[in-house]
Protein backbone atom coordinates (compact mmCIF):
# COMPACT_ATOMS: atom_id res chain seq x y z
CA UNK A 1 0.00 0.00 0.00
CA UNK A 2 2.87 2.37 0.78
CA UNK A 3 4.39 1.80 -2.66
CA UNK A 4 1.07 2.55 -4.29
CA UNK A 5 0.53 5.87 -2.53
CA UNK A 6 4.13 6.89 -3.09
CA UNK A 7 3.66 6.31 -6.84
CA UNK A 8 0.35 8.22 -6.85
CA UNK A 9 1.84 11.24 -5.10
CA UNK A 10 4.91 11.12 -7.35
CA UNK A 11 2.70 11.33 -10.44
CA UNK A 12 0.90 14.29 -8.85
CA UNK A 13 4.21 16.07 -8.27
CA UNK A 14 5.45 15.45 -11.83
CA UNK A 15 2.25 16.70 -13.42
CA UNK A 16 2.22 19.68 -11.05
CA UNK A 17 5.42 20.87 -12.73
CA UNK A 18 3.71 20.55 -16.13
CA UNK A 19 0.70 22.53 -14.87
CA UNK A 20 3.01 25.28 -13.64
CA UNK A 21 4.36 25.48 -17.20
CA UNK A 22 0.84 25.76 -18.59
CA UNK A 23 0.12 28.40 -15.97
CA UNK A 24 2.98 30.51 -17.30
CA UNK A 25 1.68 30.29 -20.86
CA UNK A 26 -2.04 30.68 -20.32
CA UNK A 27 -2.35 32.07 -16.80
CA UNK A 28 0.32 34.74 -17.18
CA UNK A 29 0.39 35.51 -20.90
CA UNK A 30 -3.01 34.28 -22.11
CA UNK A 31 -1.49 31.84 -24.65
CA UNK A 32 -3.80 28.85 -25.15
CA UNK A 33 -1.18 26.24 -26.00
CA UNK A 34 -2.91 22.96 -26.88
CA UNK A 35 0.46 21.34 -27.59
CA UNK A 36 1.58 21.51 -23.98
CA UNK A 37 2.01 17.78 -23.51
CA UNK A 38 4.03 17.61 -26.72
CA UNK A 39 6.73 19.60 -24.92
CA UNK A 40 6.49 17.19 -22.00
CA UNK A 41 7.10 14.41 -24.55
CA UNK A 42 10.09 16.23 -26.05
CA UNK A 43 11.63 16.54 -22.58
CA UNK A 44 10.94 12.87 -21.86
CA UNK A 45 12.47 11.65 -25.13
CA UNK A 46 15.54 13.85 -24.92
CA UNK A 47 16.21 12.91 -21.32
CA UNK A 48 15.91 9.23 -22.22
CA UNK A 49 18.31 9.26 -25.17
CA UNK A 50 20.76 11.44 -23.22
CA UNK A 51 21.11 9.07 -20.24
CA UNK A 52 20.87 5.77 -22.17
CA UNK A 53 24.12 3.98 -23.01
CA UNK A 54 25.15 3.46 -26.66
CA UNK A 55 22.81 1.11 -28.45
CA UNK A 56 24.28 -2.11 -29.81
CA UNK A 57 21.53 -2.52 -32.37
CA UNK A 58 22.44 -2.03 -36.05
CA UNK A 59 20.90 0.84 -38.04
CA UNK A 60 18.12 1.83 -38.43
CA UNK A 61 17.32 0.47 -34.96
CA UNK A 62 20.21 2.42 -33.47
CA UNK A 63 18.03 5.21 -32.13
CA UNK A 64 19.66 6.75 -29.06
CA UNK A 65 22.49 9.23 -28.72
CA UNK A 66 24.46 6.98 -26.39
CA UNK A 67 25.70 9.88 -24.27
CA UNK A 68 25.26 8.03 -20.96
CA UNK A 69 24.96 11.36 -19.14
CA UNK A 70 24.23 11.58 -15.42
CA UNK A 71 20.83 12.63 -14.15
CA UNK A 72 21.56 16.37 -14.08
CA UNK A 73 23.05 16.23 -17.56
CA UNK A 74 19.91 14.54 -18.85
CA UNK A 75 17.78 17.24 -17.24
CA UNK A 76 19.83 19.98 -18.87
CA UNK A 77 19.56 18.34 -22.30
CA UNK A 78 15.79 17.91 -21.87
CA UNK A 79 15.18 21.51 -20.76
CA UNK A 80 17.48 23.14 -23.32
CA UNK A 81 16.04 21.09 -26.20
CA UNK A 82 12.48 21.88 -25.17
CA UNK A 83 13.33 25.57 -24.96
CA UNK A 84 14.79 25.43 -28.49
CA UNK A 85 11.69 23.71 -29.89
CA UNK A 86 9.44 26.19 -28.07
CA UNK A 87 11.46 29.07 -29.46
CA UNK A 88 11.03 27.86 -33.05
CA UNK A 89 7.30 27.14 -32.71
CA UNK A 90 6.60 30.30 -30.74
CA UNK A 91 8.61 32.53 -33.08
CA UNK A 92 6.42 31.41 -35.98
CA UNK A 93 3.03 31.08 -34.28
CA UNK A 94 3.17 34.23 -32.15
CA UNK A 95 4.33 36.51 -34.94
CA UNK A 96 0.95 36.96 -36.59
CA UNK A 97 -1.52 34.69 -34.79
CA UNK A 98 -3.60 35.17 -31.67
CA UNK A 99 -6.36 33.41 -29.79
CA UNK A 100 -8.06 30.56 -31.62
CA UNK A 101 -5.67 30.68 -34.57
CA UNK A 102 -2.67 30.31 -32.28
CA UNK A 103 -4.31 27.35 -30.52
CA UNK A 104 -5.00 25.64 -33.87
CA UNK A 105 -1.34 26.00 -34.87
CA UNK A 106 -0.21 24.40 -31.60
CA UNK A 107 -2.59 21.47 -32.16
CA UNK A 108 -1.19 21.02 -35.65
CA UNK A 109 2.34 21.05 -34.26
CA UNK A 110 1.50 18.42 -31.63
CA UNK A 111 -0.15 16.11 -34.16
CA UNK A 112 2.67 16.53 -36.66
CA UNK A 113 5.30 15.87 -34.00
CA UNK A 114 3.47 12.72 -32.86
CA UNK A 115 3.29 11.34 -36.40
CA UNK A 116 6.93 12.20 -37.11
CA UNK A 117 8.25 10.57 -33.95
CA UNK A 118 6.07 7.50 -34.45
CA UNK A 119 7.09 6.94 -38.07
CA UNK A 120 10.75 7.98 -38.06
CA UNK A 121 12.35 5.02 -36.29
CA UNK A 122 16.01 6.17 -36.09
CA UNK A 123 15.07 9.15 -33.93
CA UNK A 124 13.25 7.65 -30.93
CA UNK A 125 12.53 4.09 -32.09
CA UNK A 126 9.06 4.87 -33.45
CA UNK A 127 6.09 3.21 -31.80
CA UNK A 128 8.09 0.91 -29.47
CA UNK A 129 9.75 4.01 -28.03
CA UNK A 130 12.71 4.19 -25.70
CA UNK A 131 13.06 1.83 -22.76
CA UNK A 132 15.54 0.77 -20.12
CA UNK A 133 16.02 4.34 -18.92
CA UNK A 134 17.98 4.30 -15.67
CA UNK A 135 16.39 5.98 -12.68
CA UNK A 136 18.31 8.83 -11.01
CA UNK A 137 21.12 7.64 -8.69
CA UNK A 138 19.54 4.22 -8.39
CA UNK A 139 22.83 2.49 -9.12
CA UNK A 140 24.69 4.49 -6.47
CA UNK A 141 22.21 4.44 -3.60
CA UNK A 142 21.56 0.68 -3.60
CA UNK A 143 18.09 1.17 -2.11
CA UNK A 144 15.18 -1.24 -2.13
CA UNK A 145 12.08 -0.54 -4.22
CA UNK A 146 10.16 1.11 -1.38
CA UNK A 147 13.07 3.21 -0.13
CA UNK A 148 13.97 4.33 -3.62
CA UNK A 149 10.35 5.24 -4.33
CA UNK A 150 10.39 7.53 -1.31
CA UNK A 151 13.72 9.00 -2.43
CA UNK A 152 12.39 9.72 -5.94
CA UNK A 153 9.29 11.31 -4.42
CA UNK A 154 11.54 13.58 -2.36
CA UNK A 155 13.57 14.44 -5.45
CA UNK A 156 10.42 15.42 -7.34
CA UNK A 157 9.31 17.50 -4.34
CA UNK A 158 12.61 19.41 -4.31
CA UNK A 159 12.43 20.24 -8.02
CA UNK A 160 8.76 21.17 -7.80
CA UNK A 161 9.51 23.49 -4.86
CA UNK A 162 12.42 25.05 -6.76
CA UNK A 163 10.26 25.58 -9.84
CA UNK A 164 7.52 27.10 -7.70
CA UNK A 165 9.90 29.55 -5.98
CA UNK A 166 11.52 30.59 -9.26
CA UNK A 167 8.17 31.21 -10.96
CA UNK A 168 6.87 33.15 -7.97
CA UNK A 169 9.90 35.45 -8.12
CA UNK A 170 9.38 35.95 -11.85
CA UNK A 171 5.65 36.59 -11.36
CA UNK A 172 6.39 39.39 -8.89
CA UNK A 173 9.10 40.89 -11.09
CA UNK A 174 8.69 43.42 -13.89
CA UNK A 175 8.54 40.53 -16.37
CA UNK A 176 5.57 38.95 -14.62
CA UNK A 177 3.70 42.23 -14.30
CA UNK A 178 4.35 43.06 -17.95
CA UNK A 179 3.05 39.66 -19.04
CA UNK A 180 -0.17 40.07 -17.10
CA UNK A 181 -0.66 43.52 -18.60
CA UNK A 182 -0.28 41.97 -22.06
CA UNK A 183 -2.83 39.32 -21.14
CA UNK A 184 -5.35 41.92 -20.01
CA UNK A 185 -4.94 44.45 -22.84
CA UNK A 186 -2.26 44.19 -25.50
CA UNK A 187 -3.01 47.60 -27.00
CA UNK A 188 -2.71 49.40 -23.67
CA UNK A 189 0.43 47.45 -22.81
CA UNK A 190 2.03 48.32 -26.15
CA UNK A 191 1.18 51.98 -25.53
CA UNK A 192 3.61 51.90 -22.58
CA UNK A 193 6.42 50.80 -24.89
CA UNK A 194 6.34 47.08 -24.22
CA UNK A 195 7.30 44.68 -26.99
CA UNK A 196 4.29 42.36 -27.01
CA UNK A 197 5.81 39.76 -29.31
CA UNK A 198 9.03 39.39 -27.32
CA UNK A 199 7.20 39.17 -23.99
CA UNK A 200 4.83 36.47 -25.22
CA UNK A 201 7.68 34.56 -26.83
CA UNK A 202 9.65 34.61 -23.57
CA UNK A 203 6.61 33.27 -21.73
CA UNK A 204 6.18 30.53 -24.33
CA UNK A 205 9.80 29.44 -24.05
CA UNK A 206 9.71 29.56 -20.23
CA UNK A 207 6.56 27.44 -20.12
CA UNK A 208 8.14 24.99 -22.56
CA UNK A 209 11.23 24.70 -20.37
CA UNK A 210 9.10 23.84 -17.34
CA UNK A 211 7.19 21.28 -19.41
CA UNK A 212 10.48 19.72 -20.54
CA UNK A 213 11.57 19.40 -16.91
CA UNK A 214 8.32 17.60 -16.13
CA UNK A 215 8.84 15.29 -19.09
CA UNK A 216 12.33 14.37 -17.93
CA UNK A 217 11.02 13.32 -14.54
CA UNK A 218 8.14 11.46 -16.19
CA UNK A 219 10.55 9.39 -18.33
CA UNK A 220 12.83 8.79 -15.35
CA UNK A 221 9.88 7.57 -13.31
CA UNK A 222 8.50 5.27 -16.04
CA UNK A 223 11.95 4.12 -17.23
CA UNK A 224 10.46 4.18 -20.73
CA UNK A 225 8.53 6.43 -23.09
CA UNK A 226 6.65 5.90 -26.36
CA UNK A 227 3.91 7.59 -28.43
CA UNK A 228 1.22 5.81 -26.41
CA UNK A 229 2.34 7.68 -23.28
CA UNK A 230 1.21 11.08 -24.55
CA UNK A 231 -1.95 12.23 -26.24
CA UNK A 232 -3.92 15.50 -26.68
CA UNK A 233 -6.19 14.45 -23.79
CA UNK A 234 -3.30 14.94 -21.35
CA UNK A 235 -3.12 18.61 -22.32
CA UNK A 236 -6.79 19.08 -21.55
CA UNK A 237 -6.31 17.41 -18.17
CA UNK A 238 -3.55 19.91 -17.39
CA UNK A 239 -5.80 22.75 -18.54
CA UNK A 240 -8.59 21.42 -16.33
CA UNK A 241 -6.23 21.28 -13.35
CA UNK A 242 -5.25 24.91 -13.93
CA UNK A 243 -8.85 26.09 -14.33
CA UNK A 244 -9.98 24.30 -11.18
CA UNK A 245 -7.01 25.41 -9.08
CA UNK A 246 -6.97 29.00 -10.32
CA UNK A 247 -5.24 30.67 -13.25
CA UNK A 248 -2.08 32.70 -12.64
CA UNK A 249 -1.80 31.20 -9.15
CA UNK A 250 1.03 28.70 -8.69
CA UNK A 251 -0.38 27.23 -5.51
CA UNK A 252 -3.75 26.84 -7.20
CA UNK A 253 -2.09 25.04 -10.12
CA UNK A 254 -0.54 22.50 -7.76
CA UNK A 255 -3.77 21.99 -5.82
CA UNK A 256 -5.74 21.63 -9.05
CA UNK A 257 -3.26 19.05 -10.35
CA UNK A 258 -3.60 16.87 -7.27
CA UNK A 259 -7.35 17.23 -7.46
CA UNK A 260 -7.50 16.11 -11.11
CA UNK A 261 -4.67 13.58 -11.30
CA UNK A 262 -4.92 12.11 -7.80
CA UNK A 263 -8.28 12.72 -6.11
CA UNK A 264 -10.52 12.12 -9.15
CA UNK A 265 -8.35 9.22 -10.28
CA UNK A 266 -8.71 7.51 -6.91
CA UNK A 267 -12.42 8.28 -6.73
CA UNK A 268 -13.08 6.56 -10.05
CA UNK A 269 -11.20 3.50 -8.84
CA UNK A 270 -13.77 3.08 -6.07
CA UNK A 271 -16.65 2.87 -8.51
CA UNK A 272 -17.97 -0.62 -9.29
CA UNK A 273 -16.84 -2.22 -12.52
CA UNK A 274 -19.51 -2.16 -15.22
CA UNK A 275 -19.82 -5.59 -16.89
CA UNK A 276 -18.68 -5.48 -20.49
CA UNK A 277 -17.22 -1.97 -20.13
CA UNK A 278 -13.74 -2.31 -18.70
CA UNK A 279 -12.72 1.21 -19.80
CA UNK A 280 -15.79 2.88 -18.30
CA UNK A 281 -13.83 4.23 -15.32
CA UNK A 282 -11.38 6.09 -17.59
CA UNK A 283 -14.23 7.57 -19.60
CA UNK A 284 -16.05 8.50 -16.40
CA UNK A 285 -12.94 10.27 -15.16
CA UNK A 286 -12.98 12.59 -18.18
CA UNK A 287 -16.72 13.15 -17.71
CA UNK A 288 -16.21 14.15 -14.07
CA UNK A 289 -13.36 16.50 -14.96
CA UNK A 290 -15.45 18.09 -17.72
CA UNK A 291 -18.39 18.63 -15.36
CA UNK A 292 -16.08 20.13 -12.74
CA UNK A 293 -14.55 22.54 -15.27
CA UNK A 294 -18.02 23.69 -16.33
CA UNK A 295 -19.07 24.08 -12.70
CA UNK A 296 -15.96 26.07 -11.81
CA UNK A 297 -16.27 28.34 -14.84
CA UNK A 298 -19.94 28.92 -14.00
CA UNK A 299 -19.82 29.27 -10.22
CA UNK A 300 -16.24 30.35 -9.51
CA UNK A 301 -14.44 31.35 -12.70
CA UNK A 302 -11.38 32.49 -10.75
CA UNK A 303 -10.79 28.92 -9.51
CA UNK A 304 -10.26 27.59 -6.00
CA UNK A 305 -7.39 30.03 -5.39
CA UNK A 306 -7.87 33.28 -7.34
CA UNK A 307 -5.03 35.19 -8.89
CA UNK A 308 -3.25 37.34 -6.36
CA UNK A 309 -3.20 40.93 -7.53
CA UNK A 310 -0.47 43.31 -6.43
CA UNK A 311 -3.00 45.48 -4.67
CA UNK A 312 -4.08 42.53 -2.53
CA UNK A 313 -0.81 42.76 -0.64
CA UNK A 314 -1.56 46.28 0.62
CA UNK A 315 -2.57 46.28 4.26
CA UNK A 316 -5.68 48.45 4.37
CA UNK A 317 -5.32 48.99 8.10
CA UNK A 318 -2.01 50.75 7.51
CA UNK A 319 -3.57 53.32 5.17
CA UNK A 320 -4.59 56.51 6.91
CA UNK A 321 -8.02 57.57 5.72
CA UNK A 322 -8.59 61.34 6.14
CA UNK A 323 -12.00 62.89 5.84
CA UNK A 324 -12.18 65.83 3.40
CA UNK A 325 -12.27 69.21 5.12
CA UNK A 326 -14.00 72.41 4.05
CA UNK A 327 -10.65 73.73 2.85
CA UNK A 328 -10.28 70.67 0.54
CA UNK A 329 -13.71 71.31 -0.99
CA UNK A 330 -12.99 75.03 -1.51
CA UNK A 331 -9.61 74.18 -3.08
CA UNK A 332 -11.25 71.74 -5.49
CA UNK A 333 -13.92 74.22 -6.59
CA UNK A 334 -11.89 77.43 -6.83
CA UNK A 335 -8.27 76.33 -7.09
CA UNK A 336 -7.46 78.37 -3.97
CA UNK A 337 -7.45 77.45 -0.32
CA UNK A 338 -9.29 79.29 2.45
CA UNK A 339 -5.95 80.05 4.08
CA UNK A 340 -4.80 81.96 0.99
CA UNK A 341 -8.01 84.04 0.96
CA UNK A 342 -7.66 84.76 4.64
CA UNK A 343 -4.11 85.94 4.10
Amino acid sequence: MLNYWVSVITIGLIFSIATLGMNVKFGWAGELDLAMFAYVAVGAYMYSVAVLPPSRLPPPDHYDLGLRLPFIGGLVIAVVTTMAVSLVVGAVALRKLRGDYFAIVTVAFALGLSIFISEYTPLFNGYPGVYGVSQPLNGYLKLGPTAYGVFFLGLCTVFLAGTYVLLELLLKSYFGRALRSVREDQVASAAFGRNIYVLKLKAYVLGGAVAGLSGAFFAAYLSAFNPYAWSPSETFLILGAMFIGGMANSRGAIIGTFFVFVAIQEFTRLLPVIPGAAEASDALRFVIIGVLIIAVLWLRPQGLLPERRDRDGIALDSIEVRRPTLDDVFLTLTGRSLREDAA
